[in-house]
């Protein structure tokens, strides 16, 4: 990110679905070992609804036994304004009156929204859940063993709330987000699931690289992209969207019957920008960002690694505040200015950090986000021709250099407003520091084998210091160690390079 009915499934049908994808995508857990997803939807526009039942398809790789199973529920983060994330705006009581003054049609609860799970079974027999606080427990009358699988299905609800946070609805534009129950991670050591509900500030959703199906049903002048590859039909007037995703994180889909798209190849990727066609300008920009991600996609494959999906989905859609990135797809705000490009290779870049390299981003949010940061950064050195370069980025200062506290730290434990000062600021100093210590050649080494060793995985810091020391030693790794824990941490070594600029 960065700031700126119920339904059975007809599991035979969606198992049945295949598409070309890219061999990559198939790397690390095997096929039986991933969560398995087959999501079977209707989209009620006239409602601002969503009616769905899931059936997820869980084997216990853990090492012992479970007596329960913990899914997130994000939708219900948007049932009061305390949780809403402060990283889009938030529909404040005076901006609410205005909008409903403008529009009549609408009402103080349509700028609220949430979830509801109807019911809930395992292996076909009913069982008891608690819906709270973002999570749906559900007890187990027998333990699942280990390596056994098991089939949970669950029937849901989703209100979808209008504005610009990342689920919305505004302008016949749908943007459908961390919509659906989620399998939580469990931790072996603790002997329990995690079950924060989503935060504020920054975001802190984390999830298990897993295969997803989905069988949509829509408008049929709806257009719909989502992550992974959709094959469309028309049957009984109504569009029929079946979309399969394999080995992603999460699963998000945006529809409305304004958009129109242009498709580029690049690096052998299908991409495709999504855009307003009512309004010419978005159509300008739409093209722009293609431009953009011609030239930055082949970077980021030259510096970490190659793009491991068929496709990658640019989304013209209504959120304000911030863009935001999920598997394939990002979902940019609407194209009003040209500067919507700079998020873009940020955007970009989390398919890279989050999307393909997992992290969990309460406990370690600069593991995703200035890793984004600085590989945006790194692209413009690239792009510019060193017109821009570390040294001249107006972020560097000595202020943020010297600002007390750790980078990496909880969520909760950066003091109020100053996260974004951290991550995306002091953060990718740090990267800029390694950098300037190792140079170019051991840099480019070490995030190519951080890269490679944990792709499909969800990573730690560790595991991106045991690159360092791999190419660069134990000394280079403690300082990195520092500079990213220590709240003394001060980069000496880019501050004297600073010093004599002046």
């Amino acid at each position: 990110m960065k700031k700126w009915t119920n339904i059975t499934v007809a599991g035979a049908i969606l198992s049945s679905i295949t598409f070309p994808l890219q061999a990559d995508a198939m790397e690390s857990k095997t096929t039986l070992s991933r969560p398995q997803y087959q999501i079977e939807a209707v989209l009620h526009p006239q409602q601002h609804s969503i009616d769905a039942s899931e059936t997820v398809t869980f084997k216990n790789t853990y090492s012992q036994h479970l007596n329960d199973l913990v899914f997130h529920l994000y939708p219900d983060s948007y049932n009061q304004m305390e949780t809403m994330s402060n990283m889009q705006v938030k529909p404040d009581p005076d901006q609410i009156a205005e909008e409903i003054k403008q529009n009549p049609t609408l009402k103080e609860e349509d700028f609220f929204g949430d979830i509801e799970v109807k019911h809930v079974t395992i292996q076909g027999e009913k069982v008891a859940y608690t819906q709270e606080k973002q999570v749906l427990k559900i007890q187990l009358d027998q333990l699942i063993q280990r390596n056994q699988h098991v089939e949970v299905k669950i029937d849901f609800k989703v209100k979808i709330p209008y504005g610009g946070q990342r689920l919305n609805y505004r302008d016949n534009f749908y943007s459908i987000t961390k919509w659906y129950p989620i399998l939580a991670m469990y931790d072996s050591k603790q002997k329990k699931w995690d079950e924060k509900p989503y935060h504020p500030d920054g975001e802190s959703d984390y999830s298990e690289f897993s295969d997803y199906k989905m069988k949509l049903k829509v408008p049929k002048e709806m257009v719909v992209a989502a992550t992974g590859i959709e094959k469309e039909s028309i049957q009984h007037n109504k569009k029929i969207v079946q979309v399969d995703a394999p080995n992603v994180r999460e699963f998000a889909f945006f529809a409305s019957p304004h958009y129109q798209k242009e498709t580029r190849k690049v690096a052998g990727i299908s991409v495709n920008s999504y855009f307003d066609k009512r309004n010419p300008k978005s159509r300008k920009i739409a093209l722009q960002g293609l431009d953009s991600v011609e030239k930055a996609m082949p970077f980021f494959n030259k510096k970490f690694g190659h793009y491991a999906y068929p496709e990658f989905d640019i989304m013209e859609t209504r959120i304000v505040g911030a863009a935001m990135e999920y598997p394939t797809i990002v979902q940019m705000g609407e194209y009003l200015e040209e500067y919507v490009n700079a998020p873009l290779v940020h955007e970009l870049a989390h398919q890279w950090f989050y999307g393909m390299v997992g992290n969990d981003p309460y406990y370690d949010p600069a593991l995703d986000e200035c890793f984004a940061d600085f590989a945006h950064k790194y692209f413009m050195k690239y792009d510019t021709k060193g017109e821009y370069d570390f040294k001249n980025d107006e972020l560097i200062t000595e202020e943020v250099i010297k600002s007390p506290g750790a980078i990496n730290r909880p969520l909760d434990q950066y003091p109020y407003g100053e996260y974004g000062k951290y991550i995306y600021m002091k953060g990718p100093i740090a990267l800029v520091d390694l950098y300037d210590k190792v140079g170019e050649p051991k840099f480019d080494q070490i995030m190519r084998i951080y890269f490679a060793k944990n792709k499909f995985t969800n990573a730690t810091f560790s595991n991106f210091f045991e690159a360092v020391n791999q190419v660069a030693g134990k000394e280079i790794e403690n300082y990195m160690r520092k500079a990213f824990f220590d709240p003394d941490y001060y980069p000496t070594h880019l501050r004297t390079r600073l010093e004599s600029m002046i």
